[in-house]
């Protein structure tokens, strides 16, 4: 079942409500019915199965076809169909027919009752015994009827042909399944016949110092009593009262005003209301402070009717260009989220809701653009009370661009005024959007002007325009997956916020370099408001079959056609969910290293509080001081900081004796809520402000051999090249062989987000270019200062139209370490290889990995944020080591304890050919974002002819055989 907080107030009173045992004080406010559970159900794949089902609302209809369904539920997640992804081929959907039987209490007989559905996809046709209600066409806005007249006493029947298309259904298609069904809670409400309260509408506006505030409330009073005559009401009429009060989360009394309302009889009345409160708790995503208005009609001092809204005293603005909340400017670390779950589709429940909240929190996101339509109304009423900003959408879907046709004038309207109208009192819904990635057209540029009259205190955008010359009813400019740079020099000079309402794709698994270049260069402007991650969650549905009797025929399947998620579909987190978190992450040491003197004491380090609302000292601050994978000592801590400033934090480092040569220090940085959950965790690197020099070491001999191949030995190392190869082919150390080859290494197989930047079909075909073969040009070994140099030349070939050439050095010193030098000159077809280094093998799998460098999470050049300096380790091929590392040494064990140390400021790709290999990569490509290349200053590593010729790619690492 869907319970919002609203529908959950009046369950508990609707069973006094129906009895009639309320006295006036008790009176209930909204009592309903809930429709939900299991309805009868017959499905139509064509429109001549529909055409025999006409008439099914009529009593007497042969329901021997109908099938049992859930309510909520999409008839596609029950089996009756096959989901379709976007729209459906020619227009034409399949049909669903509902049957629904219910008792009415008797004492809703003299009542006025509304039928509301909270959401059916896409269109339906609504009867009540036997009956026409009405018809809606819009498949995520809610809509209500009023039945008291089709209702009578006792058992009644309720009807609904839903459609999947109609002329505008593509304004309910979107990038996303087309799930048809009635998805969200059907309710009944009861109210006084004659006189009642419509939902009021609430505003708050503060003082010039943001501290008391004005409670605005609008209700409109519907009056249904008879004329005796047309123009005349009956005698002069019955005065009312209306009385609001306000209480706090505890309960407490804040104020409460009465208005007595003369006589209108046959017309409604609006009346109007201001309630001055002294310094309310205000509402933001960080102190998401609710209060309780309750509205009641008083006919001769009785209460009749009553109604209730959550309230957050919350105001916005954008003057100046900055997007300011009660007077503060607030950036908006975001996700764009659809209204699905595997298990359910679309009909999601309040635990779903929870989840996503929660988790959302969790990775610092506070900011939702609901993508590309409402959601069920219990989503937004959670975000006001757990605290989340919420971007809410007006839904166009697909048919954004046919908006300068008048025939969709009154959907375009219908859309924008269910929209606002529902979700217009509460506090989390930040702006109103209008579509998404359309063009500007008339109707569009309607929407927009009645939004913002029907709600002049939110601002509102256009998902994608970013136009200098939109109308200035537009507040917001949205811009698109812009590079960090334009993002940068559009929001220097914007005289408008700037929300980029799409502004990276988690595409796939690697595609989402670059989130904490373009996060940073939009919030370095007062104008950068914030953005969105495109997207949540994967699209995966967990799908029913039947079989030809109807009935379920399992074993349910996951079916995906969406992987854009920084979590999965059931809500794993991915790499990118630890990104986002890391990159949003509020607080944060602003430098990476700091220099330090053993004499000191402490060193400063300055400490981010990038919080719109929260002082530092709300925050806990774990730190651990290390040498290498040495903790040397811990500590934990307050400071005290205001928002949007850095407060400086004073590091004891006594624990620092002496500084070891080659040791590396750094201190462990991790930032904790108030209920002690991780915010996030940095390392800052200490780095001593005298260097200290390595010993030196007693170096034995180089000695060369030469025979089957050459041999290079010193002391109880030796390394085997073969000349006809110009390559590495070996090396021991106690006689125990830890090395087997080293080879170019410049291709993988592209992923999914790197394929897309290419041409149609230019992947399928690039080769692999590690399966050259060489030709040595050029063969040299002598020695020099001590130790043997080899220098060899190599022309590497696939085919003809994919050559490289490579340049190597060789060294070898007498402490048994070797130096490989290397220079790849390319002349290949891929127009950029996706990293430049050497793969090195071994004669038996790798059985362990311990690295220096940022772990335990995989690194990129444009996504390491989340992965934080220290010394790792773990069983080679594991979920710790597996994966691109950026290191600066990395032990491995072979066999019988030996092994080898790699040195490189680089990275390491581990296990990507399986446990007896690593490629030690000097140079690795960016991530991109789907179909767009990494950008600057990410490598690139083209392989296209400039004007100095061809490119070549140096690199440059050691390796040191160890027993």
């Amino acid at each position: 079942m869907q319970t919002s907080h609203r529908f959950n107030r009046f369950a508990a009173l609707l069973l006094a409500t129906v009895t009639g045992v309320l006295t006036a004080g008790q009176a209930a406010a909204e009592p309903l019915i809930y429709l939900n559970g299991n309805w009868q159900f017959a499905h139509a794949p064509t429109a001549a199965d529909a055409q025999k089902l006409t008439g099914f609302q009529r009593p007497g209809f042969d329901t021997t076809a109908f099938r049992p369904i859930p309510v909520p539920s999409n008839w596609a997640m029950q089996g009756f169909e096959a989901p379709t992804y976007k729209k459906f081929p020619n227009d034409q959907g399949p049909e669903g027919f509902y049957l629904h039987q219910f008792t009415l209490p008797d004492e809703w007989r003299d009542r006025r009752v509304l039928l509301h559905f909270g959401g059916v996809w896409a269109g339906a046709e609504v009867w009540v015994n036997g009956v026409l209600a009405g018809r809606h066409d819009s498949g995520f806005t809610g809509f209500s009827f009023d039945v008291s007249k089709q209702l009578k006493k006792g058992a009644n029947t309720l009807a609904v042909r839903v459609r999947q298309t109609y002329m505008e259904y593509a304004m309910d298609a979107n990038d996303d399944w087309s799930l048809g069904g009635i998805y969200r809670d059907v309710t009944l409400e009861a109210m006084p016949k004659q006189r009642w309260l419509e939902t009021p509408t609430v505003q708050t506006t503060f003082d010039d110092q943001f501290r008391d505030a004005d409670l605005k409330v609008r209700v409109m009073v519907g009056d249904k009593h008879k004329r005796l005559v047309p123009g005349n009401y009956v005698g002069p009429g019955d005065p009312y009262e209306l009385r609001l009060s306000l209480r706090d989360k505890s309960g407490k009394l804040v104020q409460e005003e009465r208005h007595r309302v003369p006589a209108h009889y046959g017309t409604g009345r609006e009346t109007s209301a201001t309630l001055r409160v002294q310094a309310p708790r205000q509402w933001t995503a960080e102190t998401p402070e609710l209060y309780t208005l309750r509205i009641e009609l008083l006919e001769k001092g009785e209460v009749a009717h009553a109604r209730e809204e959550k309230v957050g005293f919350r105001q916005i603005s954008t003057a100046g260009g900055v997007f300011r909340i009660n007077g503060q400017a607030v950036k908006l670390r975001g996700v764009n989220r659809h209204e699905e779950h595997p298990d359910v589709g679309r009909a999601t429940t309040r635990a779903n809701w929870v989840q996503d909240i929660k988790l959302m929190k969790e990775a610092n996101i506070n900011f939702i653009r609901l993508a590309h339509y409402p959601p069920a109304k219990g989503f937004i009423e959670l975000c006001d009370e757990m605290g989340m900003y919420v971007g809410n959408e007006v839904p166009f879907g697909y048919a954004g661009e046919a908006l300068d046709n008048p025939a969709y004038a009154s959907a375009t309207l219908l859309r924008s005024w269910a929209t606002v109208a529902r979700d217009l009192n509460n506090p989390s819904v930040i702006y109103w959007s209008i579509g998404n990635e359309d063009p500007l057209t008339n109707l569009h540029l309607a929407a927009v002007r009645a939004v913002k009259a029907w709600d002049p205190t939110r601002p509102v955008l256009l998902p994608w325009r970013a136009e200098q010359w939109l109308p200035p009813e537009i507040d917001i400019m949205a811009p698109h997956y812009w590079t960090a740079q334009e993002n940068s020099d559009f929001a220097a000079r914007s005289t408008r916020p700037v929300i980029t309402t799409e502004f990276t794709h988690a595409y796939g698994e690697h595609g989402m370099g670059g989130l904490n270049q373009r996060w940073r260069a939009l919030i370095q402007h007062p104008a950068g408001a914030g953005g969105a991650i495109w997207m949540w969650a994967d699209q995966g549905l967990k799908l029913n079959t039947r079989k030809p009797d109807g009935s379920l025929d399992g074993p349910l399947k996951l079916t995906t056609d969406g992987w854009d998620g920084i979590v999965d579909s059931y809500r794993q987190p991915t790499r990118d969910y630890w990104e986002a978190k890391a990159v949003y992450a509020p607080v944060y040491p602003v430098q990476e290293q700091v220099a330090f003197n053993a004499s000191q004491a402490s060193v400063e380090v300055p400490i981010q509080n990038e919080y719109d609302f929260t002082d530092l000292d709300a925050v806990k601050i774990e730190w651990t001081l290390m040498q290498d994978d040495q903790q040397l000592a811990t500590g934990k801590t307050t400071l005290a900081g205001v928002p949007h400033a850095a407060a400086p934090f004073s590091l004891p480092i006594t624990a620092i004796k002496q500084v070891q040569p080659g040791a590396t220090y750094y201190a462990w940085f991790t930032f904790r809520r108030a209920d002690g959950s991780e915010i996030t965790r940095r390392t800052v690197e200490l780095i001593p402000a005298v260097p200290v020099p390595a010993a030196q070491a007693y170096m034995p001999p180089v000695t060369v051999a030469e025979g089957d191949g050459v041999v290079v030995s010193a002391g109880a190392t030796s390394y085997r090249f073969d000349p006809a190869m110009g390559e590495l082919i070996g090396a021991t150390v106690d006689g125990v062989q830890v090395l087997s080859a080293a080879k170019p290494a410049l291709w993988r197989p592209l992923n999914p987000s790197e394929t897309v930047q290419l041409k149609p079909g230019q992947a399928d075909k690039l080769v692999d270019l590690d399966r050259a073969r060489g030709t040595v040009s050029r063969w040299e070994v002598k020695p020099a200062g001590g130790n043997i140099h080899i220098a060899a030349r190599v022309d590497y070939s696939v085919d003809a139209a994919n050559r490289y050439q490579v340049d190597y050095v060789y060294v070898i010193k007498g402490d048994g370490s070797l130096t490989v030098r290397y220079a790849v000159t390319p002349a290949v077809e891929a127009p950029w290889l996706p990293f430049v280094g050497m793969t090195l093998r071994t004669p038996t799998r790798i059985e362990r990995l311990r690295w220096l460098g940022l772990g335990p999470l995989d690194a990129a050049p444009n996504m390491r944020t989340a992965s934080i300096l220290g010394v790792w380790a773990g069983r080679y091929v594991s979920p710790e080591t597996t994966g691109l590392k950026a290191f600066r040494w990395a032990d491995f064990t072979v066999a019988k304890g030996a092994g080898f140390r790699v040195r490189q400021d680089g990275y390491i790709d581990t296990a990507s050919d399986g446990a007896n290999s690593v490629k030690v990569l000097a140079a690795v490509v960016g991530r991109g974002s789907k179909g767009r290349r990494p950008e600057a200053p990410s490598p690139l590593l083209d392989t296209v002819v400039g004007k100095d010729g061809r490119p070549t790619f140096v690199g440059e690492f050691s390796i040191e055989p160890r027993r």
